[in-house]
């Protein structure tokens, strides 16, 4: 059973499906978390305790407790104490039923939901006989229920699945409603008969925007830290061998390895001496692994990044246990990882034996049912999402990856095609073609798709690391991710241009970082008519011992005929359906024939060497039926279809030199000795040839030229545009041929194509129907200029969700022009059904808009819009409440994309603002944006505006240069998450670290940030969060950030707080403390503890006691920094993500806050205070339940109290909240005098953090300050108080509250007139009084900078 995480926008994810194997989403990049764009609405898995047992059993029903599903087995019969229907082993089981018996689900809420599905995981045990079925149904606000038919050709006509179905994951896409009851039944009638279902999930989309993939997730996810890995990995996964090292990556030189090919591209060598250098290189010390060695090595190079006991599933982005591999007894399983071989086995290599077949740089993990799924299929765009993965695609021809994998999928291939050239054992030279392929042969296509795939998603971090790990166990690499400018070098064919345009930019993919499409398909050409009539029919068929089947095609006519076009349907157990479709390419010569053999045929067999083509549909038994066909015409055909006969099993049959052409009745009466001759099993010697007494029959004429245009002229009829986009998501006249007519109101060259809207007096003034249309120009025309009206002709699509017309011919210009007038749009929109009824419309927004999302800004160009700030509803309203409910839907609907209409990622210049992004010309949160005009256009699961004119942005939330707190105050406490601060060896060296910096340029640019912020606030205490936990001596990093702070505010200014051991806990990341020796002074003990929660996920706390130089009051800091909301895979139980709004991990962080209240309580430091700070990043808004659990034990919540419902310090998917707090006593809250937070991060885009890559050596001047602006992803907060004792201010020479320069130069002068003072002016602590305390009193100004 699997436990799948789905991301959700506001309330967080809800699944309580108990895992042996954990999956999460994964979509790229090695910090990025793959998002599937689905809710979980309902789920039931059976694993509870509290419902085991439950059921039926004998005479007795047992429902007690269950509240969430019902049974009925009134129509079984079970008769003894052995037969039941029931939850047994944390799955549902019927057992000896004798009649049907029906599990139903309660009714099921899916208002507000789109794209609803249902699945659903099945599976039996015994002899089952046609008669034994289970069938999965649903019904839809109380109607009828629809039961899915024949699933996967398992099933049949009545039934989902039948007989031996093994296991399968039936799924169903659900229509609209309001409520939704499954229902699942089933019959078998035998002791040794099991039929099990499980894991019965109801998801769907409530239309939130999925989150990037390439960035790193946001809230940041704390990621394990790994232990070193051994030379050799033992005990990686299920029955799976231990593998040794060959190679170390670390020591792996680019210029040595690569030596020969750089020679060859200096010496400007053709493509073919290129290719032959690479495949040189690569080939040398290849380390060929066994089949069983390839699983292990997988659970290394596809590692989950985010967690090391996964590895991630390539076409899912799934990540699944490492023991969950199909291997030996786990094979059955469909839900299972596999081996997947990108380039098919089938299509040059079978055995396994061949170098190819074991060689990992294109073997990667994949769900078996999805493996299944791909097959031995061609790589193009195709047709049909995947319906259990609808991220990628699927034909009866062409396999279509995720768009987070295109790239990489393509550069395996480009790695197979060259690595072998034939040279290796059992592996022929492989080639990449530009066309659909068969089985059989050793070519894969198609190359034009994979190269715009190799563009469209370039080489990441998790690719380059997969490479590196794959180096260590097979000791070669895949030059083309080392190397990715070499592939059009060596891959130098000539596309045609039908690669599909980029869309418009894609929302990167999800916290766990997927990429959505930048390439999507373009629509497919239609195919040419097919012709009248075909010559050929089918001569021999062979169905013999083991995989010994073939069928012989014969062509009669006098030329040669192409094999364009045709297809082998195997309709296989009676279906009506074809379970497997074969196109066939090639050509048969004048009176021959083409032999096509199962693609299973032995080496050993004698029908070897007598196959032409081996392709999946000859896979037949003796009762199958199967046929020919030419463009969707019946050629001939063999047996009856839709019946399921023993008819033609062990046998050879030979058609009759008589019989001159095929069988096209498929329901007339199959009569073997009418037509064939038959002969014993496994006769071989009638293949190649065929006798035939028949006239040679001639091909005919060519199709009939296609018919003249039906355009029209302008003016004629014309569908409406209202009537094609219908007032549901999608178009009720998908798949017709439309002609339109209407003004254009874009012209989107990035796109291809325009928008074309309806002149006003055609409106159907049905608010629920939008009256424009994307038209893509399909290569078939030129674009029309805007205001021009103009009538198009095409098939009406529905591309990626967007409805769009696919031009056809060329658009007919009218020579006329007209004016649309704006739709105005007011934020938020009533429902979020009101942006699809404007789709493709030109609108207008007349409010004052704020810019809530910049994560896109520099990678897409784009800017998330709304009507104010957006706030997180768990910050401002206990979770699960009505309100957070309600604030959560109204953010829903209030957030618009603008889009800069440009597809290139990280373009050079960014449009927004006016005069384009800078460090000094920025965006920040909040800022307003106003005169938004533009076409409404949907892609990539938002709605987007593209721009007619330009808008514009005011800076209305503008920089603080310094924190607003008041200056007066004896202490000021600050708290400051320093985004993962490693310094590497501390010595320069050290890089890239393992969440920090890549390199000591990033770590300069990084802590010249970091350091100018702390520096800034001027606090007396300063909290830590992400510090890096290597220990306390001079090259740890907190030791360099205080270096770095004091060489800014002067010598000795700032020290820090270390412990008596090597680290602060065992994480990768620590809390830390800084403080001012001149203004407070540690008092009792440094104190922290392990205990639990502290011992997993929480870090471990940091306590100290201070007392104030001042006063003489002691006040004791407690940092802190609990567990993030990530890694959601891993929680369980009260752990996993409880649908609220608080995401996963929220007990463990409500546990740590109960415990340090009541750790704290016990005066760890020794020190007999009751002023108590409780500070630090706490990964909870401020109405979540660690927060509530704090403030229920006596303590106040100083930013709600003093800051209000605005407040925040962090931003995350468009929404803000503060998840860094101050929290305190009461009786120190009845000194503070001022809460403030600082915002210089959370307002920023994320282009001007420390990072270099990404950007352009422009860029790298251009996004950057090394002031405080981005230095973290979290604002400082930061608190100010004074105790209530009188009492003097040395220093304080004019007298106004606070030491400033003012007071400073009134110090020296009085020093250079000779004044006498007493050693309370011994600022330094030398023991006199002198022009060196002046220094020294600079560091206790009240202000950054002595400022006055």
């Amino acid at each position: 059973m699997v436990n799948i995480f789905f991301r959700k926008k506001f309330s967080g994810v809800k699944s309580n499906l108990a895992s042996t194997a954990v999956f999460t989403i994964f979509t790229g990049s090695v910090l990025a978390s793959s998002i599937v764009n689905a809710d979980e609405i309902w789920s039931e898995n059976f694993d509870a305790a509290s419902i085991d047992g439950k059921g039926a059993v004998f005479n007795q029903v047992d429902l007690a407790g269950v509240t969430k599903w019902s049974v009925d087995v009134s129509s079984a019969a079970l008769t003894a104490t052995s037969d039941w229907f029931k939850v047994k082993g944390g799955k549902f089981e019927g057992r000896d039923l004798d009649g049907p018996a029906v599990w139903q689900s309660e009714a099921i809420d899916i208002s507000g939901f789109s794209t609803v599905n249902l699945a659903v995981n099945a599976a039996e045990n015994g002899n089952h006989e046609g008669t034994d079925f289970l069938d999965v149904a649903y019904a839809i606000d109380g109607g009828d229920f629809i039961t899915v038919a024949n699933w996967q050709g398992k099933g049949s006509a009545a039934h989902t699945l039948v007989d031996d179905f093994t296991s399968a994951t039936v799924s169903a896409a659900i229509a609209t409603g309001n409520s939704l009851v499954v229902r699942i039944s089933m019959k078998n009638n035998a002791g040794s008969e099991y039929i099990t279902f499980d894991n019965v999930l109801v998801t769907g989309n409530n239309g939130s925007t999925e989150p990037p993939v390439d960035p790193p997730i946001d809230p940041p996810i704390d990621p394990p830290v790994e232990p070193p890995v051994s030379d050799t990995i033992t005990d990686a996964c299920f029955n799976c061998p231990d593998l040794t090292k060959v190679a170390v990556a670390s020591e792996f030189d680019d210029s040595i390895y690569y030596a020969d090919v750089n020679a060859a591209l200096a010496n400007q060598a053709t493509a073919a001496d290129l290719r032959s250098a690479i495949n040189g290189a690569i080939s040398i010390n290849h380390n060929v692994l066994t089949y069983s060695e390839v699983w292990t090595a997988l659970t290394q190079t596809d590692e989950d990044p985010m967690n090391s006991d996964n590895v991630i599933l390539l076409y899912r982005g799934l990540s699944l246990a490492k023991f969950s591999n199909g291997s030996g007894s786990q094979s059955s399983n469909p839900d299972n990882w596999n081996r997947e071989h990108v380039w098919a086995k089938s299509h040059g290599f079978p055995s396994s034996s061949a170098s190819a077949y074991t060689d990992i740089h294109h073997l990667r993990p994949t769900d078996i049912s999805v493996n299944s799924s791909r097959g031995n299929l061609d790589f193009d765009y195709s047709d049909n999402a995947l319906s259990e993965a609808p991220q990628n695609r699927v034909d009866g021809n062409s396999f279509e990856p995720r768009d987070a994998v295109k790239g990489d999928v393509a550069r395996m291939t480009f790695y197979m095609d060259v690595r072998y050239e034939g040279a290796d054992p059992q592996t022929p030279d492989l080639t990449l073609v530009d066309m659909l392929t068969s089985t059989g042969q050793p070519r894969l296509g198609k190359l034009c798709a994979l190269l715009a795939w190799h563009v469209a998603d370039p080489v990441d971090s998790y690719e380059q690391e997969r490479n590196n790990r794959i180096y260590e166990f097979q000791g070669n690499r895949n030059p083309f991710i080392d190397h990715p400018e070499w592939v059009t070098q060596v891959f130098t064919n000539t596309c045609d241009g039908t690669t599909p345009p980029d869309p418009i930019d894609p929302p990167p993919v999800d916290p766990v970082d997927p990429v959505d499409p930048v390439d999507p398909p373009v629509d497919p050409v239609d195919p040419t008519p097919p012709s009248s009539s075909s010559a050929l029919f089918i001569s021999e068929y062979i169905e013999g011992s083991s995989y010994n089947k073939a069928v012989e095609i014969f062509n009669p006519t006098n030329t040669t005929v192409s094999l364009s076009g045709y297809q082998l349907k195997l309709y296989g157990n009676g279906n009506t359906e074809p379970t497997t479709t074969t196109d066939l390419s090639g050509e048969i010569l004048a009176n021959d024939v083409v032999v096509l053999g199962s693609t299973q045929v032995t080496e050993d067999s004698a029908l070897k060497p007598l196959v032409d083509m081996a392709i999946s549909a000859v896979n037949f038994n003796g009762d199958d039926y199967f046929e020919l066909v030419k463009d969707g015409e019946l050629v001939d055909s063999f047996g009856v279809k839709g019946e399921r006969t023993s008819w033609a099993a062990n046998t050879t049959l030979v058609r009759k030199p008589s019989v001159a052409s095929g069988d096209k009745n498929v329901s007339d009466a199959f009569v073997i000795s009418n037509e064939w001759d038959s002969y014993p099993s496994n006769t071989f010697s009638f293949l190649g040839s065929h006798s035939f007494d028949g006239t040679v029959v001639d091909p005919g004429p060519d199709p009939e030229p296609e018919e003249p245009s039906l355009i029209g002229m302008c003016g004629d009829d014309a569908e409406l545009i209202s009537a094609i986009q219908g007032n549901g998501d999608a178009s009720p006249m998908v798949g017709q041929s439309k002609v339109v007519e209407g003004v254009v109101t874009s012209v989107v060259d990035s796109l291809s194509g325009f928008f074309l809207q309806e002149e006003s007096q055609d409106n159907d003034n049905d608010t629920a129907t939008s009256e424009a249309i994307f038209v893509y120009l399909n290569g078939n025309s030129a674009a029309p200029s805007e205001g021009s009206l103009v009538r198009a002709k095409g098939e009406v699509k529905e591309f990626y969700n967007r409805t769009q017309l696919t031009l056809s011919e060329s658009v007919v210009d009218c020579n006329t022009t007209a004016d649309i007038a704006a739709v105005n749009v007011t934020m938020p929109v009533a429902n979020i059904s009101d942006w699809e009824a404007m789709e493709g419309m030109k609108v207008a927004f007349e409010q004052s808009l704020h810019v809530s999302d910049s994560y896109d800004l520099a990678q897409y160009g784009q800017l998330t819009l709304s009507y104010g700030r957006l706030i997180i509803p768990t910050n401002v309203y206990t979770p699960g409440s009505s309100q957070a409910i309600a604030l959560a839907d109204r953010n829903l609907r209030n957030t618009i994309v603008l889009d800069d209409k440009n597809n290139s990622q990280y373009p050079e210049f960014i449009p927004f603002p006016n005069e384009g992004l800078s460090y000094n010309s920025t965006v920040r949160l909040g800022d307003s944006v106003e005169n938004l005009s533009g076409i409404l256009d949907y892609s990539y699961s938002a709605y987007r505006i593209l721009p007619i004119t330009t808008p514009t942005f005011n800076a209305t939330n503008a920089r603080e240069q310094s924190p607003t707190i008041g200056s007066t105050s004896e202490i000021k406490v600050a708290s400051f998450n320093v985004l993962n601060y490693f310094n590497g060896d501390g010595q320069g060296g050290g890089f890239p670290t393992s969440r920090g910096a890549d390199s000591f340029e990033e770590f300069t640019r990084q802590s010249n940030k970091i350091a100018a912020a702390i520096a800034e606030i001027n606090a007396d205490v300063v909290g830590l969060m992400e510090i890096e936990n290597d220990g306390y001596d001079e090259l740890s990093a907190i030791a360099d950030l205080t270096d770095k702070l004091n060489s800014i505010v002067g010598a000795n200014t700032y020290q820090y707080i270390s412990i008596d051991a090597d680290q602060l806990g065992g994480d990768a990341i620590a809390v830390g403390l800084l403080y001012k020796p001149s203004t407070v002074t540690l008092v009792g003990n440094t104190m922290t503890t392990d205990e639990a929660p502290f011992d997993f996920g929480n870090r471990q706390p940091l306590v100290q006691s201070f007392t104030s130089n001042t006063s003489g009051e002691a006040f004791t800091v407690a940092v802190n920094h609990f567990k993030s909301k990530g890694s959601c895979g891993s929680a369980s139980g009260g752990n996993a993500d409880q649908n609220d709004g608080q995401a996963c991990w929220n007990e463990l962080r409500t546990q740590a806050a109960t415990k340090l209240v009541s750790w704290l309580n016990t005066k760890p430091t020794g020190v007999e205070t009751d002023h108590i700070l409780i500070t630090g990043d706490l990964n909870a808004y401020g109405k979540e339940d660690p927060i509530e659990a704090i403030t229920a034990s006596g303590y106040r919540n100083l930013i709600a109290e003093k800051v209000g419902s605005s407040a925040y310090s962090y931003g995350f998917g468009g929404e803000v909240g503060y998840l860094d707090h101050m929290l305190a006593t009461n009786e120190l809250t009845a000194l503070v005098d001022a809460v403030d937070e600082w915002h210089i991060n959370a307002d920023e885009p994320r282009a001007f953090d420390y990072n270099i890559e990404k950007k352009s050596d422009g860029q790298l001047g251009s996004y950057y300050g090394s002031d405080a602006y981005r230095a973290s992803d979290h604002d400082p907060v930061i608190v100010s108080f004074t105790f209530n004792v009188a009492a003097q201010l040395i220093g304080d020479f004019d007298g106004d509250g606070d030491i400033d320069i003012n007071d400073v130069r009134s110090f020296v002068s009085q020093l250079r007139a000779g004044v006498s003072f007493e050693l309370d002016y011994d600022f330094n602590n030398d023991g006199t009084v002198n022009s060196s305390d002046a220094r020294a009193l600079m560091a206790k100004c009240t202000r950054a900078r002595c400022a006055s």
